[in-house]
C-alpha cells in the first residue's frame, strides 16, 4: 500500500472512530431500562425453578388468609358451592333397566362412604379436592387397594406431602414413588420431578408414582384450572396473585374499625395550669374555720377526691373540655368494593358472583354474569370428569366382581354412565323459556344448541321425556286413571293486581 493510500485509510479510520456509537433502542415500553422500569425487574427462570423458590411461602400465606380473613374464606366457599353443589350423582345409561337400576343403587350407597375414612361422602371428598386445590394449587388423589369388601375408597394427599425431586427417588427409603421412614411409615409421595438430567425428557419421566396399577386408576394429580407454563409440574394457590391485596384490605378494615370505635366515644381533656399559678393561689388563699373541708375544696381532683358518677371535681385552676374524634371515612364501602372488584379476576369468577354484589344489576347484566359463571364452573367440572369417569369404571368393576349386578357376563357396555351436577337456576324462567322458544321458531337456534348451552344432550332429554310418558301411561292403566287432557295441564293465567293511584 502506498503512502498516500495509507494516509487516506488512516483518515477514514479516524473519522469512523469519532462517529458516535448508536445505542440499540428497545421497541417495547414494557422492556425499557429507564429509572421507572428498573424498579420492575423480576427474575426469569424455568417454571419449576420459580415454584421451588416461592411455592412453600405462597401456600403458607394462602392458608393463613383462609384461616383468618373472611373474604379469602368466602372466596373458597363460593367456588366450592358453585362447582360441587350437592355433589356429583352417578347415573347408569345401560340399555338393560335392571342392570341400570342395580348400578344406580350401588353408587348411591357407595357415595355416602366414598372417603378413605369410611364416613366421608363423595360430596365431602369433592369439597376437599376443590378447597385443597385452591389453597395449595394441587392435590394428589389415590384409589388404594381395599380388601375388606367396603368398595373402592378415595384418599386425598395434601400438597405438603408431595415432593418434586430432581434426582431419581428409587433408594432404600423410596419405592415406586412413595417415601418411607426407617420404620416403614409413609412420609410422602414423589409424583413429579423438575427436570430430566439425562436430557431425554420423556413423558413417563414425569410420573414416578404410578398413575395406573393392575389395569385400573391408582393416582391422579389434580390441579385447579388456571394459567400454566409448559413443563410446569405443580399448581399455584388460587390466592397467590392477591395475597398482598387481601392483606392490605384486611388491615384497612381493621383501621376503620378502630376509628369507628374511637368515634363512638366522648373524650374529656383536662388542662392543668402551670405549677407557679397553683403556688400563687395557695399563697393568696385562706382556709376557713373547718380547715379540712376548705383545703379539699381548694385542692380538688389533684388529690384524688373525685366522686363516683358523671360529676367531676376539678382542681384549682384546672379546665375541662370535651373532644369528639373524627367520624369514620365516608368512602369506606367504596374503597372495599373497589378492592373486591380488583381481587375477583384471580378467581376466574365475576365479582358479582364471588362477592354477591347483585343489588344494582338488571336482568341483562345478571344474565351475562350468569353465563360467565357457567363457563367458570364448566372449566372446573371438565377437570373432574377425568376423576369421576375412572372412579365409575373402578366401581362398576367392583360391583360386578362382588355380584351386586347378579350373575351376568362382563362387557364394556356396563361402563355406559353419566355424572350429573346441580345446574344453576333460571334468572327469569318465563323470559328465558320464551326467548328460547322464539329462537327455535324463527330458525335462529335449534333445540340441540339450547340443550347444549344448559349442559344437556337433546337426544337424552327426548329419551327421558318419552320414558317418563311411557311410565306414566303404564301407571295410569294399572291404576285405571284416565289420561289428563292437555288443557287441564296448562297453568291457570295469573291476573295482574290492580294498581292504586299511590303506586309508583
Amino acid at each position: 500500500m502506498s503512502a498516500s493510500a495509507r494516509k487516506d485509510f488512516g483518515r477514514v479510520a479516524s473519522m469512523r472512530r469519532r462517529e458516535p456509537v448508536k445505542m440499540w433502542a428497545n421497541p417495547f415500553d414494557g422492556a425499557g431500562s429507564d429509572a421507572y422500569s428498573s424498579r420492575f425487574d423480576p427474575v426469569e427462570q424455568a417454571p419449576d425453578s420459580d415454584l421451588s423458590m416461592g411455592l412453600p411461602k405462597l401456600r403458607a400465606r394462602s392458608m393463613d388468609l383462609v384461616r383468618n380473613d373472611p373474604i379469602a374464606y368466602g372466596i373458597l366457599d363460593v367456588i366450592c358451592r358453585d362447582v360441587v353443589g350437592s355433589g356429583p350423582r352417578f347415573r347408569s345409561t345401560h340399555k338393560d333397566d335392571a342392570i341400570s337400576d342395580a348400578l344406580d343403587a350401588f353408587f348411591s350407597s357407595w357415595s355416602r362412604v366414598a372417603g378413605w375414612d369410611g364416613v366421608s361422602s363423595l360430596k365431602q371428598v369433592m369439597d376437599g379436592i376443590v378447597n385443597a386445590a385452591n389453597m395449595s394449587g394441587d392435590v394428589l388423589i389415590l384409589w388404594p387397594d381395599v380388601g375388606d369388601g367396603s368398595g373402592p375408597r378415595i384418599d386425598l394427599v395434601d400438597a405438603r406431602r408431595i415432593d418434586t425431586p430432581s434426582t431419581h427417588p428409587e433408594c432404600a427409603t423410596c419405592r415406586l414413588g412413595v417415601g418411607y421412614d426407617k420404620f416403614g411409615r409413609v412420609l410422602g409421595y414423589y409424583v413429579r420431578k423438575d427436570a430430566d438430567e439425562g436430557g431425554a425428557n420423556r413423558r413417563e419421566d414425569f410420573y414416578w408414582f404410578p398413575s395406573r396399577k393392575n389395569g385400573r386408576i391408582n393416582s391422579y394429580m389434580f390441579k385447579r384450572p388456571g394459567v400454566y407454563r409448559p413443563r410446569q409440574s405443580r399448581g399455584l394457590p388460587l390466592l397467590a396473585p392477591g395475597i398482598h391485596d387481601l392483606k392490605d384490605c384486611r388491615e384497612y378494615r381493621r383501621t376503620e374499625l378502630r376509628r369507628a370505635d374511637q368515634a363512638a366515644k366522648v373524650v374529656m381533656v383536662i388542662k392543668t395550669p402551670d405549677p407557679k399559678a397553683i403556688a400563687d393561689a395557695f399563697e393568696n388563699s385562706s382556709v376557713d374555720e373547718a380547715g379540712e373541708a376548705g383545703l379539699d375544696q381548694l385542692l380538688g381532683r389533684s388529690y384524688g377526691n373525685t366522686p363516683h358518677g358523671s360529676m367531676l371535681s376539678l382542681g384549682l385552676g384546672e379546665d375541662a373540655s370535651i373532644v369528639t374524634p373524627p367520624t369514620v371515612n365516608s368512602g369506606y364501602w367504596a374503597y372495599v368494593e373497589g378492592q373486591l372488584r380488583a381481587i375477583a379476576p384471580m378467581t376466574g369468577f365475576p365479582a358479582e358472583e364471588i362477592f354477591k354484589l347483585w343489588k344494582d344489576l338488571n336482568f341483562s347484566n345478571s344474565k351475562g354474569i350468569q353465563l360467565l359463571v357457567r363457563e367458570a364452573i364448566r372449566d372446573w367440572r371438565e377437570c373432574f370428569f377425568a376423576i369421576l369417569d375412572e372412579t365409575a369404571r373402578l366401581g362398576i368393576q367392583y360391583a360386578w366382581a362382588t355380584g351386586a349386578l347378579g350373575r351376568i357376563s362382563f362387557s364394556a357396555d356396563l361402563y355406559a354412565h353419566k355424572w350429573d351436577f346441580d345446574e344453576r337456576e333460571w334468572i327469569d324462567r318465563p323470559k328465558e323459556i320464551g326467548a328460547n322458544a322464539e329462537a327455535v321458531a324463527t330458525g335462529q337456534s335449534s333445540i340441540i344448541e339450547i340443550c347444549a348451552a344448559n349442559g344437556k344432550n337433546a337426544f337424552e332429554v327426548v329419551d327421558e321425556n318419552l320414558s317418563v310418558e311411557k311410565y306414566e301411561a303404564e301407571q295410569r292403566a294399572k291404576l285405571k286413571i284416565p289420561k289428563a287432557s292437555p288443557d287441564s295441564q296448562k297453568p291457570a293465567p295469573v291476573e295482574a293486581p290492580e294498581k292504586d293511584d299511590d303506586d309508583v
